[in-house]
């Protein structure tokens, strides 16, 4: 139960992180105009991902499953910030 609740803390934070990011960068106005809306979008899509560490049947699949998405989150803002 614990190592799930760390597993979205830790990891559902960066995820989401970088999610908003790649969001605000790939907006038509630039990221400049998105960062409000980001800001206001982030804790949502925390919780969002914090909720979906409980559905996994063990902590370990929370991890590797919330591993694999932060991974494909920050690449996808790396692949965002070279492109524009």
């Amino acid at each position: 139960m614990w190592s799930r609740t760390f597993a979205g803390l830790v990891l559902g934070f960066f995820a989401a992180m970088a999610l908003c990011a790649t969001l605000a960068y790939l907006t038509p106005a630039g990221w400049q105009s998105a960062v409000i809306p980001v800001i206001a979008l982030f804790p949502l899509l925390w919780l969002g991902l914090f909720a979906v560490v409980y559905a996994s049947r063990t902590a370990t699949r929370a991890w590797v499953g919330l591993g694999a998405t932060t991974l494909v989150a920050w690449a996808a803002l790396l692949l965002a910030r070279a492109v524009w």
